[in-house]
């Protein structure tokens, strides 16, 4: 396939680096004001792509296309990819739409709820082509940009979640995935609020965050945190992440969703199953402590992603679907709280909420439903 990767940060460099070595040609871009970025791949005339397990094994992948030109990126693409912090798919989707024409599928990685953020802001600006629009839940594998023209592969998600908006249209958005990643095992989603829920990073990444708010603040042997060793991640902050998981499964559950634990997710998705016999689903400490979290070094600040991302986009979308759900959601609602102190910022006005999704709060449970299968309530 001809495939634009919209955005070049860890989860961008990866999949264009991946997705070329499987054959595919690639496009990748960058914001204009981002547009350094690409300087080094231009410079090696190709990016470079090793795997956590084989450090020494560089792979070369010479893209089709580097720019920060959208309309050329986007030309003639049969797949889109906007693998971005969620906080991006609006700015991404408000550069694309003008250029997007009928049958190109655009699939958003990391978070959900970026399909109903591309289809409402391709709606504003009255671009009616007949554009498939699809999320997954998280990453396709866990990635880090480690120089100009350099990536890090630590594992690939082997599970993902796969949803589409309108619901309809969820075949063409699966089948395209498919042909883009035919490794993977893809889940389809009731709805693309099954993608927005099993939100790992908002799960695992906000209650160790908060719990180890004075060390990181602090700096103290910055060199040797990890957010997911054992140090960090003790018996009592795992019980924090999981009282967020149980807060996700009760919303799944209202909506009629079939709901996991996140060790059940965790066993789905099996971050590292080289070598590794299944000997069922481990108790949630040891379901995180795997060898491929452990070694992911940091966060050193609380203004990090994972409480800048992870709170804002994801315990105030909790929050926002309970209220609407009547569902609580005490411990979403006290990290981000407690999040919006360390950080004096007040995440739950910049956060997503449904209104910013397109939903409308009070909308009865039939009404959302339809409006998530067939795009429109009436």
């Amino acid at each position: 396939m001809k495939i634009a990767v919209l955005g070049a940060g860890n989860g961008g460099f990866g999949c264009a680096a991946d997705l070329t070595l499987r054959g595919h040609q690639v496009n990748l871009y960058a914001r204009p004001e981002s547009d350094h970025k690409l300087d080094g791949i231009r410079e090696k005339g190709y990016l470079e792509l090793y795997f956590m397990d084989e450090p020494e094994k560089l792979h070369k992948a010479t893209l089709n296309l580097v720019t920060s030109d959208i309309a050329q990126a986007v030309e003639g693409a049969d797949l889109i990819l906007n693998p971005v912090p969620a906080y991006g798919y609006e700015q991404f989707a408000r550069l694309a739409a003008p250029h997007l024409k009928k049958g190109q599928v655009v699939i958003t990685l990391g978070k959900g709820g970026g399909a109903l953020i591309w289809a409402k802001v391709l709606r504003e600006v009255s671009n009616e082509e007949d554009v498939y629009f699809g999320e997954i839940n998280t990453l396709t594998y866990g990635a880090s940009k480690m120089g100009p023209a350099l990536v890090r592969i630590e594992s690939y998600v082997y599970e993902v979640i796969t949803g589409a908006f309108p619901g309809k249209h969820l075949n063409k958005v699966v089948d395209t995935l498919k042909a883009a990643y035919p490794m993977a095992n893809i889940r389809p989603a009731k709805n693309v609020l099954e993608c927005i829920l099993v939100d790992y990073n908002a799960i695992t990444h906000t209650g160790p965050m908060v719990c180890n708010a004075g060390r990181i603040d602090s700096g103290f042997h910055k060199e040797e945190f990890h957010l997911f060793d054992k140090w960090a991640s003790p018996p009592a902050v795992v019980r924090v992440t999981e009282a967020v998981d149980r807060e996700r499964m009760a919303l799944g559950e209202a909506l009629g969703i079939k709901a996991y634990t996140l060790e059940e997710e965790i066993d789905h998705v099996k971050w590292n199953p080289k070598g590794k016999e299944d000997a069922g689903v481990l108790p949630l400490f040891e379901a995180i402590h795997t060898e491929i979290l452990e070694v992911c070094e940091g966060p050193y600040s609380l203004k990090a992603r994972q409480l800048t991302e992870d709170v804002p986009w994801g315990l105030v979308t909790y929050s926002s679907l309970g209220k609407m759900l009547g569902v609580p959601t005490p411990v979403s609602d006290a990290l981000t709280v407690m999040t919006c102190t360390l950080n004096a910022t007040d995440y739950w006005k910049e956060g997503r909420t449904v209104e910013m999704l397109g939903l409308d709060p009070n909308w009865s449970l039939e009404q959302l439903q339809t409006y998530l299968y067939e795009g429109t309530v009436a």
